[in-house]
């Protein structure tokens, strides 16, 4: 064995661990954010929506009076601080733009939301988005949109 094929098992036994070596085993799957880090994984339960979704025209992502209000009264139905609820929030691009033009969009309006819910006084730590441009959201593609799922 090499000096480093022989260091990291060294290591390993050293820590006090588990094998960090595949087993040969089952895969391993990793999520970018884990149930340590307070989020669930979309892939283990379905997500439903938490309101009604933000629709956008154009290619704008300022919120609209109409979804100031919308999300003023979502953030006034929860209970102080949030309640600890976590939330996904989800936009979404028209068809017709380019594919990285529409997950730029779409993630710019999430997080104008985001901003939003946070000065209503969520905790933004709360508060997780993503921009999936044309692709399906959880609850299928929803177009111009925001949709706030909660977790």
């Amino acid at each position: 064995m090499t000096r480093p094929a022989l260091l990291l098992p060294l290591l390993h036994c050293l820590g006090g661990c588990t094998s960090p070596l595949p087993t040969g085993g089952e895969p391993t799957v990793l999520h970018a954010l884990s149930s340590r880090d307070g989020f669930t994984s979309p892939l283990l339960q379905p997500l439903r929506p938490a309101c009604s979704a933000l629709v956008f025209s154009g290619t704008g992502y300022a919120l609209s009076a109409a979804h100031e209000k919308l999300l003023r009264d979502f953030a006034a139905a929860l209970p102080e601080g949030g309640g600890g609820a976590r939330h996904l929030i989800v936009g979404q691009a028209p068809l017709e733009f380019p594919g990285s033009h529409a997950r730029s969009l779409s993630e710019r309006r999430a997080q104008a939301v985001r901003r939003f819910l946070i000065d209503q006084g969520l905790p933004a730590e709360s508060l997780q988005t993503t921009g999936l441009g044309h692709d399906a959201a959880p609850a299928g593609f929803t177009g111009n949109s925001v949709v706030i799922y909660r977790q």
